[in-house]
């Protein structure tokens, strides 16, 4: 959505300087936005939108028992009121889940190895994003349906995908990320229809909205021409609630469900070495028998649905909804900051004849 908005408005600030010299200062006045507003952006987009709920996924706030393990030298000689909320959790017989909070889980993350903790996984993310894009760009360019080539290239980066998730929610490892890649083939049997649901999920929620905003009759922008900005008029206001509403209940009962189960099953393959930094039930409520005792090993997508309970739905929900606001109050910044110093750059910006 965030994305969306900011394209709409480059779109018009695009529109507005054709004809016009944008002066020297204006262009590095821009740049330097960039780089003030930059860390929040990847702040909110990485660490907000794609670790929190990932721990809030995969918590279990009463586990029966849970050992927490010293991740940073320094938290020993922290205050009991500064201390890692993990170690909390620990020690409380009845506590909060630590992703019920935002404050709460970036205390457990900062406890971890300070701000670069915000950023954990992020070498994987890289890898594994670059190496979708790499495929998905190969089977679109050969007329590949998106539909079909995202669960396509999702299944074959599977090791990917999971390694990220145990990166995310395990504690510091000195390996590299492409030395804790699972074994192909039961990270294939455990996750390649999770996954290859969860990318449908997520075309089909981009997919509708844009059909039914064609249906609606809403102004289109066109690709081959950047710098037409699409006309409206009042009626586009109602229609663009209804495409709104649609694009909020698709995410909302569609692609997060999918995507919880999804992540849920990724964790159940976290090796046994490997400590999380939240609480974390790897029986899964009894329902994982371990490989030794001739059971699977990982969970099954139906026991990772069933064993997410109602608590953790509505706090995962909760943890959108703020993440969604911290997003918006950004964005609101950005362009508190931007459209007054457009205001002025236009005003010493000279016409080309």
């Amino acid at each position: 959505m965030y994305r969306d908005i900011a394209h709409a408005v480059y779109r018009r600030g695009e529109a507005s300087m054709d004809g016009y010299q944008l002066p020297g200062w204006g262009w590095g006045l821009l740049f330097l936005d960039i780089i003030v507003f930059l860390p929040a952006i990847l702040v909110v987009s990485y660490t907000l939108q794609s670790i929190y709920p990932v721990l809030a996924m995969i918590e279990d706030p009463s586990p029966p028992a849970y050992e927490p393990v010293s991740l940073n030298g320094d938290t020993q000689s922290l205050p009991d009121d500064m201390s890692p909320v993990a170690d909390e959790a620990a020690r409380g017989s009845k506590t909060r889940a630590i992703t019920a909070s935002i404050r709460a889980t970036h205390r457990t993350l900062y406890g971890i190895s300070g701000w670069i903790s915000y950023f954990r996984g992020f070498a994987c993310y890289v890898a594994m994003s670059v190496g979708t894009m790499f495929i998905y760009s190969v089977m679109v360019g050969t007329f590949v349906p998106s539909l079909i080539a995202a669960p396509i290239c999702a299944v074959a980066l599977v090791q990917l995908y999971t390694a990220w998730v145990h990166i995310v929610i395990s504690a510091p490892s000195p390996k590299p990320f492409w030395r804790r890649l699972a074994p192909f083939k039961k990270t294939f049997q455990a996750t390649a229809l999770p996954i290859v649901v969860y990318f449908l999920a997520i075309q089909i929620s981009g997919f509708v909205p844009t059909l039914l905003g064609r249906a609606l009759g809403l102004p289109q922008w066109k690709p081959n021409q950047p710098g037409a900005v699409p006309d409206g008029d009042v009626n586009d206001i109602w229609k663009g609630l209804i495409v709104l509403i649609v694009s909020l209940v698709l995410k909302v009962f569609l692609v997060i469900p999918v995507h919880v189960v999804l992540t849920r099953v990724q964790a159940s393959l976290l090796p046994e070495e490997d400590e999380t930094i939240v609480p974390f039930d790897r029986s899964f409520q009894g329902t994982v028998e371990p490989v030794i005792v001739g059971g699977k090993g990982f969970v099954s997508p139906m026991d990772a649905w069933k064993t997410f309970s109602r608590a953790s739905w509505v706090r995962l929900v909760k943890l959108y909804v703020k993440i969604f606001l911290v997003g918006l109050a950004l964005c609101v910044a950005w362009m508190v900051v931007i459209v007054p110093e457009l205001v002025v750059i236009f005003r010493y910006a000279k016409k080309i004849e």
